[in-house]
């Protein structure tokens, strides 16, 4: 299946390498095994990873996990981005790394996790091999200190190994679900935003990373861009209504304070839980921030950090 949705990325594939060089779950049980550990549901901790929808795009789905040690954590996420039979997922969804793909080695240095697969990975088409460094780059990057990930096939680096653009060290940076929107090469900036995207009556969120010839703050672009695309594309929508205006904002330490205007709001007092998410989660894909504060009218109504808001 995933290689006949492969097909819809040849050419953008191409194109966001051209343009990289030119800029620089859960459970359905309720215990978990790593290793020879066994662990009761109330023992698990909570992870976001990322997972394929049916649209083939990266979605963030939070799952438990066993965490007595770093290693097995990472373990553990790869074994869900794992196609098997013994691992669940929630329905939509599909992992992005073969069976036969076998994790020989974990080293941690410095914040970098060094992954060895098997040669089999190898095998992986070179349109699928970038959903595939993205969907572990990203699910592993969201554990706390981690900076950097460096995946390797059988001890060496896959940087060298495939037709497309991999750093020997990949961060954020590298981005997630690309998306080009150029009119030219001047002024490129490259923001990631969080859509929403309903599968069996769940919301989840997807990150998208675009390209765009834009030179404003990106709170600006953010705003803008969830507020003026209800649709961004067929299962994309954005809850923002075009009437909320982000009236001033500040970064004071590590805390970023958006103000807006009353349209942000429901009815009294109340935001929608998807425009809280989308914007907090761009916020911080975005920004080296820990929390956001929702203001109105220099009113504070709300606030997230990134520990209450995975």
């Amino acid at each position: 299946m995933l290689k006949r949705k492969a097909l819809r990325k040849i050419f953008l594939t191409t194109f966001v390498l051209f343009i990289l060089l030119t800029i620089y779950l859960i459970p359905t049980n309720n215990k978990e095994s790593v290793g020879n550990v066994t662990y009761k549901y109330s023992d698990l901790e909570e992870v976001s990873i990322y997972l394929l929808n049916d649209n083939f795009q990266l979605t963030k789905v939070d799952i438990k996990i066993g965490s007595d040690s770093l290693e097995n954590t990472v373990k553990s996420i790869i074994k869900k981005l794992t196609v098997s039979n013994d691992v669940t997922i929630p329905n939509g969804f599909e992992q992005v790394i073969p069976s036969d793909v076998k994790l020989l080695d974990i080293n941690v240095d410095e914040g970098i996790i060094y992954l060895n697969f098997s040669k089999e990975i190898l095998d992986i088409s070179n349109n699928l091999i970038e959903n595939v460094v993205e969907s572990i780059a990203y699910s592993l990057l969201n554990l706390n200190n981690i900076t950097g990930i460096s995946i390797y096939a059988n001890g060496e680096n896959i940087s060298s190994l495939f037709p497309i653009y991999i750093p020997n060290i990949i961060t954020k940076e590298y981005g997630i679900n690309k998306r080009i929107e150029l009119t030219n090469f001047s002024d490129i900036s490259k923001i990631v935003i969080y859509y929403v995207d309903s599968i069996d009556n769940q919301n989840y969120y997807v990150p998208i990373t675009k390209y765009i010839n834009d030179d404003r703050d990106k709170i600006k672009i953010i705003i803008d861009e969830l507020s003026s695309h209800y649709i961004f594309e067929p299962n994309l929508i954005s809850l923002l209504d075009k009437s909320i205006k982000l009236v001033d904002y500040e970064i004071n330490n590590d805390v970023m304070i958006l103000n807006f205007n009353n349209s942000i709001f429901i009815d009294k007092d109340k935001i929608l839980e998807e425009v809280v998410y989308s914007i907090s989660y761009s916020v911080f894909a975005n920004y080296d921030v820990n929390e956001v504060v929702f203001k109105v009218n220099n009113e504070e109504i709300l606030k997230k950090s990134i520990k209450n808001l995975e």
